[in-house]
């Protein structure tokens, strides 16, 4: 991946550029704004790089509120075979507006990044316990401009591998990770930038060779792996706020009934409009109903069940669900593997979500030896 070179003349850009940034700065300052809020931002950072008034009304308040609604979304590539690391984002195609691709952006890479537990709030994301021995640290990557830095670190040192991050409230919540089977859930919120221990809650470790996802929603934080799912509640009282394994059953779409147990292996994660979404390997993609505590299938327009498997990668994108797939796995001759994307339409009716694919395409090749490390719905 290339990343922008920085020169000695940086911020002073070229006679034909100095021309198009006198032009710019007739305009009125509402409209520069209104015309920059248009550029993808993907872009923003190779803008931040032709001068300083450029830079400062990128990093502006103004601007950010311009664009609050936007959201970007961010792919973090792992290639074990060489040990590099990469950063993708999705961009609509120029050409038609109604197709897309995950386009390289030169994000900075870090080790810390691989096996830590990332989340996204607002157009920060922040990593902690990216290391197999307990680490008290915080790393933080803005994506207006494009600087990863180290923040406050947190008061309990934690492993990365049992370290899970939520976000209520714009707050961020950290749980599990310690060196105790009792752990103290920390808090972190972004705009003072404090850290504050709360309580200690009995944190059940994922089982053994199982990977525990997490999701934010209704004010909690819910924990799913293979065969259950988990929730932390921090209105809860003391003692109550860590609710081992709500539901392990798959649910019938229109019944009350729980059948089967959901003992397969999840895939990914997410969130869409406050309803969660799982896929699994046997069963593919479900969304968990919280009044009942049940898995349940999506349905298409007519009502009849949507079986949707194997996703790699999934997160929100605009108000829907963007899920990733590998295609061609071992079978092209350049050693690459393409990228499927299919973002999905999702309405709730009474009891039931239907699910419709709006578009679906390839966005990218990567190399086989890759994988997804994060992918994360960013916003403003």
């Amino acid at each position: 991946m290339s990343t922008p070179s920085a020169s000695s003349n940086a911020d002073e850009p070229p006679q034909q550029e100095n021309h198009q940034l006198a032009s710019l700065s007739s305009l009125p300052h509402e409209i520069v704004l209104s015309c920059l809020a248009r550029v993808p931002r993907s872009c923003h950072l190779n803008l931040a790089h032709v001068s300083k008034t450029l830079r400062s009304l990128i990093r502006s308040r103004e601007l950010r509120s311009l664009i609050h609604k936007k959201n970007s979304l961010y792919v973090y590539l792992h290639n074990p075979k060489n040990k590099t690391y990469h950063w993708l984002t999705l961009l609509q195609c120029e050409e038609t507006m109604i197709s897309y691709r995950l386009a390289p952006i030169p994000f900075p890479c870090h080790p810390f990044m691989r096996h830590s537990s990332a989340v996204a709030v607002g157009s920060e994301i922040y990593y902690v316990g990216g290391s197999s021995e307990p680490s008290s640290d915080l790393w933080i990557l803005d994506t207006l401009s494009g600087k990863f830095h180290q923040g406050p670190s947190m008061k309990v040192p934690r492993r990365g591998v049992d370290t899970w991050l939520g976000v209520i409230d714009g707050k961020i919540y950290v749980i599990g990770g310690g060196c105790d089977e009792k752990n103290h859930v920390e808090v972190f919120d972004p705009e003072t930038e404090i850290w504050k221990l709360l309580e200690k809650e009995k944190v059940v470790p994922p089982r053994f060779g199982c990977k525990q996802y997490i999701a934010s929603l209704e004010h909690k934080v819910y924990m799913v792996e293979t065969g259950g799912i988990s929730v932390y509640n921090p209105r809860e009282g003391r003692g109550k706020r860590m609710v081992g394994m709500v539901s392990d059953r798959l649910g019938v779409a229109g019944s009350n009934k729980a059948r089967k147990r959901l003992s397969v292996r999840v895939n990914c994660v997410c969130v869409v409009e406050n309803v969660l979404y799982a896929c699994f390997i046997w069963h593919g993609l479900m969304w968990f109903d919280t009044k009942l505590n049940v898995w349940r299938e999506l349905v298409s327009r007519d009502g009849k069940e949507l079986t949707f498997k194997y996703v790699h990668a999934m997160t929100e994108y605009e108000g829907k669900l963007a899920a990733f797939r590998y295609l061609n796995y071992g079978h092209m001759s350049d050693n690459t593997k393409s990228v499927k994307m299919f973002l999905f339409a999702l309405d709730r009716v009474k009891d039931r979500v239907c699910g419709t694919i709006e578009w679906s395409g390839v966005v990218a090749k990567i190399p086989n030896s890759s994988d997804f490390l994060h992918c994360l719905n960013v916003s403003d």
